[in-house]
């Protein structure tokens, strides 16, 4: 079993609970590691920008155009 395999075995064990506390797990661990590299923050914020919109426009399309499985078809199918 792969590395993916594993991960996506192992997200769908998850509620929707458990992925609501990973997500505040992670804002506060980046909020965190934020207050330690600040100035290098600073000092780079057109790179993490450009970063930040490259990353949400390939979500952004992925989540738009995915197909959704089982839609389109009536429930006597």
């Amino acid at each position: 079993m792969g590395l993916i395999q594993w991960a996506e075995e192992r997200s769908r064990a998850m509620s929707i609970w458990d992925i609501g506390v990973l997500k505040i797990y992670c804002v506060l661990f980046g909020m965190v590691v934020g207050a330690y590299v600040s100035t290098f923050v600073t000092d780079h914020v057109w790179w993490f920008v450009v970063a930040v919109l490259l990353l949400g426009i390939g979500l952004g399309y992925r989540w738009f155009t995915a197909e959704i499985p089982g839609a389109g078809r009536s429930k006597g199918e």
